[in-house]
């Protein structure tokens, strides 16, 4: 099944893609900002750990992508798959947006970091017939309803939806440079999960009145458009942008 790196592959939707491709055979790196998240991620896996290997990876640091690279080529040599879910989405209340230290911080991990990172391992770490798939936004493409969000909800900034807008060009553009070497890429645009811990029921009821399939997306809902995208079968498919939304685009 081959080596797949996960970024922040220890918590949230990148724990379940790692548990989930664990799952199927693959051997697991995923990545983590301290290595104590790891550690008490694999003890949570069962039998299936035995092919997961947490490493640090900070994305706003260059330093860090180089050292990170360095030590999956010692050990590993190459890697057969990369997945950007790592993602810097904090809450933004101001109306305007336009702290440049907040722009900065997230553009720096949402579009620097994981284009830096895509590079490195497309150009030294998959040689060829490797995959790469960046986990998106549906708000990269839709401007937020901001009739479904009220107070108690984190809204969604224009900072964030910008970085992934940013990220889905990325997507095209690296799956044209890289197609000459088979590298497939491609994005998951994911559409909102449901989380009981940070959302009311009056933000879910209209979340879902306003998607045509009448539900929140569950965390589990972007495994199977992972396993195509990884999938050895899938070698023509590449700079696509898969919205997973429930149809939450179509209106």
């Amino acid at each position: 099944m081959g080596i797949t790196i996960i970024t922040a592959g220890c918590g949230g939707i990148g724990a379940e893609l790692t548990k989930h491709l664990l799952e199927k055979g693959h051997t697991v790196i995923p990545t983590t900002r301290d290595m104590k998240n790891g550690l008490v991620f694999i003890k949570k896996l069962g039998d299936i750990a035995e092919r997961c290997y947490p490493m640090c990876l900070e994305l706003n640091n260059q330093d860090s992508i180089e050292n990170f690279i360095n030590s999956v080529r010692m050990k590993y040599g190459k890697i057969d798959n990369l997945i950007n879910n790592a993602v810097c989405r904090d809450a933004i209340l101001d109306a305007y947006e336009m702290d440049m230290q907040k722009w900065e911080e997230h553009y720096r991990v949402n579009v620097f970091g994981t284009a830096q990172l895509s590079a490195k391992v497309a150009d030294e770490l998959i040689i060829k017939n490797g995959s790469i798939v960046n986990i998106s936004s549906f708000y990269s493409v839709n401007v937020p309803d901001n009739r479904v969000y009220e107070d108690g909800t984190i809204p969604t900034s224009l900072i964030y939806a910008s970085s992934k807008a940013a990220l889905n060009y990325i997507t095209k553009y690296m799956a044209v440079r890289y197609a000459q070497d088979n590298i497939i890429v491609n994005a998951i645009l994911a559409g909102g999960v449901g989380d009981n811990s940070r959302q009311t029921d009056g933000f879910v009821d209209k979340y879902c009145y306003r998607t045509p399939m009448n539900k929140m997306a569950k965390i589990s809902d972007f495994n199977s458009a992972i396993d195509f995208f990884v999938s050895e079968n899938n070698r023509y498919c590449t700079g696509q942008l898969l919205a997973v939304d429930g149809g939450w685009g179509l209106l």
